[in-house]
């Protein structure tokens, strides 16, 4: 078997956070059966296999050296938008933003939205289990795949899962593949649940906090409230500077940072009541004021690494319970202020999902800083990651988690769920649960 007809290439990539790739060859598919003709291709020759989609990865998921980097992006057709199933079915390399534009003309949406959504790929969201800035109210993608179609490493495809809202005809497979990284299979589509655009009158209020305290107490109170947002963002001050000095935000510079609350306008006074006394001035905005606001927050990330100008930027991932948020927050500034160096803060606030960014000039402070948070954590009764994966920037950690949280029996588990889909270990090999297995020898 060989390659013949299809497109491939030879040269390095590098990922949205540095990692580099020196695959052997990248091969560009157009369709599934391209996808199984690499998949075999690799397999006869034990070549390790990579999947890419847009290269949005955080956590090195898609690094490699001399595999073959399985490039998806050309298979990028929307292939059917069910308007009375409510579902849409795709291939991989869709871009996510387009996706939702095509939605929106009729009358539809898509609600996980990774800041990286007018970047990132579909088939990438899927297999990073990706949240994003509506998932304090919709959950994350695992909550919206209801099917896919999957080339195993033996190049099989399969379909899994059904295009309904209820299916419990088996073994739940669909959503093993959510998150897995591409060490289970190939994506080739999915069928995605989607949902009436809301018809009630949407208000952001943008808070300028007195102290970055401030924005854990606004979630705890709304959370008492009983009030669940839109979405519900938090900047600290650094990041705001930061979109001023690169992409001209024109934001006003609040020690305390700003919090972005997206209501519908009948809890916009419960809002008002918990935000006012935690700070100094609210703007509220609706229409196209308001998508401003949503896009200078999804562009945050953008502004940052412009902001690092070669330093080291490490993009945190972690999760903490909510009631632990001022908690949280304030050993995230006794962090900074212990290794001395910048660690702006961005979060999806609402549902305990933070993202320090890390920028230091020497690599070992910067993964010690990094674990830290990671720990810290861990042991809140958090997690690792939310939404960025673990690639393998977080094997150690991750590892720690489930160790801790779930025991050395469960890690053993996940392992034979990896050796029994790939029993000979191509698929995107030395990752995730992999390599926290291997890190504790487990057999």
């Amino acid at each position: 078997m060989d390659l013949e007809g299809l497109e491939v290439e030879e040269r390095e990539r590098e990922d949205f956070a540095g990692y580099k790739l020196r695959p052997t060859l990248i091969v560009y598919a157009r369709s599934e059966e391209d996808v199984v003709r690499v998949v075999k291709y690799a397999r006869e020759r034990r070549i390790p296999l990579v999947p890419w989609g847009a290269g949005t990865s955080l956590t090195g998921a898609t690094s490699c050296e001399g595999c073959i980097l399985l490039d998806l992006s050309k298979m990028d057709k929307i292939l059917e938008i069910n308007d009375v199933d409510w579902y849409v079915r795709v291939q991989p390399g869709v871009n996510l933003a387009r996706l939702n534009e095509e939605l929106e003309r009729k009358g539809f949406f898509l609600p996980p939205d990774p800041a990286s959504s007018f970047l990132c790929s579909v088939g990438g969201a899927v297999v990073e289990g990706s949240g994003g800035m509506r998932a304090v109210k919709y959950g994350s993608f695992k909550e919206w795949v209801l099917a896919v179609r999957v080339v195993l490493a033996d190049g099989t495809a399969v379909k899994l899962g059904e295009p309904l809202r209820k299916n419990r005809a088996g073994y739940d497979l669909v959503h093993l593949m959510v998150g897995s990284e591409g060490t289970l299979g190939v994506l080739t589509e999915a069928w995605l649940r989607i949902t009436p655009l809301p018809r009630k009158k949407v208000i952001t209020v943008m808070a300028f906090l007195r102290d970055s305290e401030a924005a854990a107490n606004v979630i705890l109170g709304l959370r008492k409230a009983r009030v669940l947002p839109e979405f519900s963002e938090y900047m600290d001050v650094d990041v705001i500077k930061a979109l001023n000095r690169h992409l001209s935000a024109g934001l006003k510079e609040s020690e305390g940072g700003v919090l972005l609350i997206a209501v519908e306008e009948d809890q916009l006074d419960d809002v008002l009541n918990v935000v006012k006394v935690n700070s100094q001035e609210l703007v509220m905005a609706e229409g196209e004021e308001a998508e401003k606001l949503y896009s200078l927050r999804a562009q945050a990330a953008i502004a940052l690494k412009a902001e690092a100008a070669g330093a080291k930027f490490l993009a945190e991932d972690v999760v903490v319970p909510v009631s632990k948020l001022p908690e949280a927050m304030m050993k995230l500034k006794q962090m900074e202020t212990k290794y001395g160096v910048r660690m702006p803060v961005i979060a999806h606030i609402g549902d305990g999902n933070l993202h320090p960014n890390i920028m230091v000039r020497e690599d070992a402070s910067a993964t010690q800083l990094f674990e830290e948070v990671a720990r810290m954590a861990v042991e809140m009764g958090g997690s690792v990651t939310g939404e960025h994966g673990v690639g393998v920037q977080k094997v150690n950690v991750m590892r720690e988690q489930v160790l801790r949280s779930n025991g050395e029996r469960v890690l053993s588990l996940m392992l034979g769920i990896k050796r029994l889909f790939d029993p000979e270990g191509i698929l995107n090999p030395g990752k995730y649960v992999e390599a926290a297995a291997a890190s504790r020898r487990l057999t």
